[in-house]
């Protein structure tokens, strides 16, 4: 069998796509990751055909500020993704040509595609907050504790933000391909059936999802990547450091960060490592107690850590968590205030410090309070030996293949 995997966004999205893809090339598939020209070379150092979909998006994400209010952000975002959309229509055709089965995240193109194509398809989802309900707000809304009528109408601005940006480049795409337009985006996008790749331990999905949402678990991409020798020595050399990494997130003041971060590490007379990522953290001038690399593989670094200091993406609140080690939140955006608010009530971690209100003051009152606190360490181990017994990745590709056995016809759209 062909399998089409689509991504859209950053490594978060990507790399979960990773893993299901090494899962179904090892039961004997051909698999095709379709996404930015920016994750070629993660999709190749895992075995998997890659093909071009969509714009640059490290690119993008580095000229803006993503930690900026929505309403400030809004105006570059639609200009980006209508240009995405025009050009992943064309893209996501031509990698899924000949393609026995579809499968994406949330993806603009990818529905019709499927569509045209007459693909079994399937949406993937990394978090509960992407499902509306009243029980939370839609994703980058920090606020958790709204009425649920609240609730109900930011997700009713979110669904006519998405028509206003969207909907005329996708019916611009189907009317190429001779497919009916689409009424609302948000329908279109979750027409499909759908399955939140997320563990129910670190975030349940809302009473009210669509019976036919399944949670099936975090997909983990289980790989035996060494560290890096300096940094086996440095973690050899002394106690367990404490993590600072933000992924895939940019920073418009790197040097500020990192001055912040070195200075709460020194206030709480702790050891550091610092992943560098797109935020660029670390140059000049470090001092001897913590230690900068560009990057790290989760499994092998987070276990030998005493706190993980990250953003909040789905995927490395995932890691932590299967680590068992306690977690400082500092979520920037999107779904990433989500996941701070859920290892906070969840006894993982201390309260969030969104990226905005970071400081060297704040950063050393939180990890302090992770340390001092055994009850967040004793909850870490038991979230942990509660994932061990899971395997999302292999839920999943159960599932998708049942999807790929019912080959549809055209249908009407939404």
């Amino acid at each position: 069998m062909r399998i089409l995997l689509a991504a859209f966004g950053s490594r978060g999205d990507v790399q979960p796509m990773v893993a299901l893809g090494v899962r179904m090339r090892a039961d004997g598939h051909d698999v095709v990751l379709g996404a930015s020209e920016t994750f070629a070379g993660l999709a190749r150092q895992h075995g998997l055909e890659f093909q071009a979909v969509g714009r640059d998006i490290e690119a993008w994400a580095r000229r803006h500020d993503l930690t900026r209010r929505p309403a400030r952000l809004i105006a570059h975002a639609v200009d980006y993704l209508r240009e995405d959309v025009e050009l992943s229509f064309g893209q996501t055709h031509a990698a899924a040509r000949g393609a026995d089965l579809l499968v994406s995240g949330i993806h603009a193109a990818a529905p019709s595609v499927a569509e045209a194509l007459e693909l079994p398809y399937h949406t993937l989802l990394f978090c509960p907050q992407l499902i509306a309900s009243s029980h939370h707000p839609p994703p980058s809304v920090p606020w958790f504790s709204l009425p649920r009528f609240c609730n109900r109408s930011l997700w009713w601005i979110w669904f006519r933000a998405l028509d206003v940006a969207l909907k005329d480049a996708i019916n611009r795409g189907r009317r190429a391909w001779k497919l009916p337009p689409i009424e609302s985006v948000a329908a279109y996008l979750s027409a499909a059936r759908a399955s939140v790749a997320s563990d129910g331990l670190l975030g349940t999905l809302p009473p009210d999802s669509p019976a036919a949402v399944r949670q099936t678990g975090a997909l983990a991409l289980e790989v035996g990547e060494a560290l890096d020798p300096g940094l086996e020595r440095f973690l050899a050399a002394g106690e367990p450091p404490v993590y600072v990494g933000f992924g895939s997130m940019p920073d418009q003041d790197p040097r500020g960060t990192t001055r912040a971060v070195v200075e709460a590490l020194e206030a709480c007379g702790r050891r550091g490592v610092v992943v560098s990522g797109w935020a660029g953290l670390g140059g000049q001038g470090m001092p001897p107690s913590v230690r900068v690399v560009d990057s790290a593989a989760h499994a092998a670094l987070l276990p030998r850590v005493a706190v993980a200091v990250h953003h909040g993406g789905a995927g490395t609140t995932a890691a932590a968590a299967r680590a068992g080690v306690p977690q400082v939140v500092v979520p920037h955006c999107v779904d990433q205030y989500y996941w701070g608010r859920q290892v906070y009530e969840r006894g993982l971690g201390s309260r969030p410090i969104p990226k905005r209100a970071l400081n060297a003051a704040r950063l050393a009152a939180a990890i302090r309070y992770v340390l001092s606190h055994p009850r967040i360490a004793v909850r870490a181990r038991e979230i942990e030996a509660g994932l061990r017994r899971t395997d999302g990745v292999a839920e999943l590709t159960r599932v998708l293949y049942e999807a790929a056995s019912v080959r549809p016809g055209r249908k009407a759209a939404a």
